[in-house]
């Protein structure tokens, strides 16, 4: 089985604070490649080397990719994003639910870890060319959505938060409907 665990960061191109999906862009796609078992970092200009592995994994991988992330790579994309094969970790948990739960929230219960920044702080990365810090925030989030994402392979299970206490809710692991070969040496040339 091979997937693509990601997230984006994105910009306004009229530095505006508004989060109109239609109007951002992709500052950074953070990615791990599960068969190469390595986090790799795509800037703007590099959007069409992460779009070019998708066709060839059996699903993606997020959290809000489906109402977010996916949107706004849309704008990059030749293809339909939304017909690829998707497991999004907060869709998954909203269907059981009924509601949503943030990233934080998730990570702090399962992992005992938090996000790094917040959008105050990261949205003004791109504007000062803040690469690292910019590029090293997307792969904190990458990681802690990973980590989430392996324990409902491996346990099926997250826990979430409920008031004042801590709960535990079963999830449904992706179900691939046919594998695919990983994604060939001549479209890794193109990343590495």
């Amino acid at each position: 089985m091979h997937f693509i665990t990601f997230d984006i960061e994105t910009y306004h191109p009229e530095q505006k604070d508004e989060i109109d999906v239609a109007k951002l862009r992709v500052s950074v796609v953070g990615a791990y490649l599960s068969w190469l078992d390595q986090y790799v970092a795509f800037l703007e200009a590099d959007v069409s080397n992460f779009l070019n592995l998708l066709p060839h994994v059996d699903f993606l991988v997020g959290y809000n990719q489906l109402w977010f992330d996916l949107p706004v790579l849309q704008k990059y994309a030749t293809f339909d994003l939304r017909s690829l094969p998707n497991y999004d970790i907060l869709v998954e948990l909203e269907k059981k639910l009924g509601y949503r739960v943030k990233l934080n929230d998730l990570c702090k219960a399962n992992l005992g870890e938090t996000k790094t920044d917040s959008f105050e702080q990261f949205k003004h990365y791109y504007w000062h060319k803040q690469w690292l810090p910019l590029v090293d925030y997307c792969m904190h989030d990458v990681r802690l959505t990973n980590q989430l994402f392996q324990l409902i392979l491996n346990t099926g299970k997250l826990k979430y938060p409920d008031m004042h206490k801590t709960n535990e809710i079963t999830l449904d692991p992706p179900r691939p409907s046919q594998q695919k070969s990983q994604p060939s040496m001549e479209i890794m040339d193109t990343i590495f």
